[in-house]
């Protein structure tokens, strides 16, 4: 993963990114509240699963699935498995409602 894609995932320009990477700052507030969250997922298999997912190349996508854990317990991201066997969430707060 590039530097660029990791600091969408984060919300963190590019710069920002090298800053912490180089020890010259470091992670404060929602950035570093993200990269716990990060870590944490990091143990989760489905959440390596979702990574491997073709939907996780949009940077939303991949933090809605570390935000998930906060908004729906324990037992966050719930999926359904489709008839193609892509994965689906059940509920979507980045949706608008039609």
């Amino acid at each position: 993963m590039s530097k660029k894609a990791f600091g969408d995932i984060l919300w963190a320009a590019l710069t920002t990114v090298e800053q912490w990477e180089s020890g010259e700052c470091s992670p404060v507030g929602m950035h570093y509240r993200l990269l716990l969250l990060l870590e944490q997922e990091a143990k989760n298999p489905s959440f390596h699963s979702a990574l491997r997912d073709g939907r996780a190349a949009d940077p939303l996508f991949v933090f809605y699935r570390l935000l998930a854990s906060l908004f729906e317990g324990k037992n966050a991201a719930k999926e359904t498995e489709a008839p193609n066997e892509t994965r689906h969430f059940q509920k979507n707060p980045f949706q608008r409602s039609a």
